[in-house]
């Protein structure tokens, strides 16, 4: 299966494949044409897979695994190969197989992934998070007096686009408006732009009841965003993030950029908040933690609500695959007293389990000088453990 777009359900989808006694190949390639040219995909493939090969040669793996691993690579080189396409604003590629179970799942991204292949008995998801907690799925409204684009956006990728114009005119020769009072024409066309305004506002409510775009952002001039704005349905108007100095009328890609540097002021908003609430809630004593430990602790108790880690946090520890329970240290489950097996990335473990009981992640950019505060990873909790 190939797809353009990822949601939160599909990484959830991914999680919830976990095949008895296998290994799953998660492949990660940048295909961003500003940074690799196109010409290497095919040597940074087999590079990738070549070196990942001699790396499983070296661990203890039984030979049934290994050669559905082989299998695997293959399949992945050839869509590399004959198959791939850089079309659109694809900057990254992700492909998710397990040749023993048939599974082969290809996403297209439209941002650059590190180059990677991670071979484990889940599907590595932690970059695909990341990515899905940093963009969100953009409606742009773009009018003048006489027309109007909607452009529904997500990451960086044009979905839909619709077009609508009014019949707003100007003055025209007899046996049109020209001619008439003054105010009765200002009064006449004020009329038509606000009705252009209204239908444009219907259509976006209807686009809203399909899609549930998260951000709304207008694209006008300032002089008339306060009598669109009130034109706009309830159930938009939280949804409203500011205006936007662009219009129909330009480029599709400065109306892009201008979505995306907007998208990421929000979010560095949004993460801001996120810490100063939880470091508040942790204050006072509410339903918050912090550190690792704890963190750890409160996942095979199902007590995770959102999960707030740096984006650059790592750390190796250990995990029992039956009840969900995550360590720092080499030892025993304390649930069913099985041996906890060790894992590169226990982070990337804990969000696995987080997302499987329905919970949130939220990344917080690394240079963010408040994560000292959490030491770098914290939760707020569905209820007191």
């Amino acid at each position: 299966m190939d797809n353009n777009i990822i949601t939160i359900e599909d990484v959830r989808k991914l999680l919830e494949f976990k095949p008895e006694e296998a290994l799953v190949t998660s492949f990660y390639l940048n295909v961003d044409p500003r940074h690799v040219p196109a010409s290497k995909f095919t040597t940074l493939t087999r590079n990738l897979l070549r070196e990942k090969q001699q790396s499983l040669e070296k661990e203890d793996w039984p030979q049934e695994l290994l050669d559905s691993v082989r299998e695997d690579f293959k399949k992945i080189e050839n869509f590399v190969v004959n198959h791939f396409e850089l079309k659109g604003r694809v900057r990254g590629l992700v492909i998710i197989a397990d040749a023993a179970h048939d599974f082969f799942q290809v996403y297209r991204i439209a941002q650059p992934v590190k180059s990677r292949v991670v071979v484990d008995p889940n599907p590595y998801i932690r970059p695909l998070v990341a990515i899905l907690d940093e963009y969100h799925r953009l409606m742009l409204v773009l009018l003048d007096q006489r027309e109007a684009r909607l452009l529904e956006v997500y990451m960086g990728e044009i979905l839909e686009h619709k077009a609508y114009y009014s019949d707003v005119r100007g003055k025209v020769k007899e046996g049109g408006w020209y001619g008439l009072e003054e105010r009765r024409i200002e009064r006449s066309i004020k009329n038509k732009v606000i009705q252009h305004y209204q239908r444009v506002a219907d259509a976006v409510l209807e686009h809203f009841r399909v899609g549930h775009f998260e951000y709304l952002f207008i694209g006008m001039r300032a002089e008339d965003y306060s009598l669109f704005l009130p034109l706009l349905h309830s159930y938009l108007q939280p949804r409203v993030k500011g205006r936007l100095d662009i219009g129909p009328k330009d480029h599709i890609n400065t109306i892009i950029e201008a979505a995306l540097k907007a998208e990421r002021e929000i979010e560095e908003e949004e993460e801001n908040k996120i810490l100063e609430n939880l470091v508040e809630t942790l204050n006072r004593g509410g339903l918050a933690i912090k550190g690792i430990d704890n963190v750890l602790r409160s996942i095979p108790l199902g007590a995770c609500q959102v999960l707030v880690v740096d984006d650059d946090y790592h750390m190796p520890g250990y995990v029992c695959k039956d009840c969900a329970y995550l360590a720092l240290e080499e030892g025993n489950c304390a649930f069913c007293g099985k041996e906890a097996l060790p894992v590169e990335d226990v982070i990337e473990e804990a969000m696995e389990e987080v997302l499987l009981q329905r919970g949130e992640i939220k990344h917080i950019a690394t240079d963010n000088p408040r994560l000292e505060e959490i030491s770098h990873i914290g939760a707020f909790l569905r209820y007191k453990i």
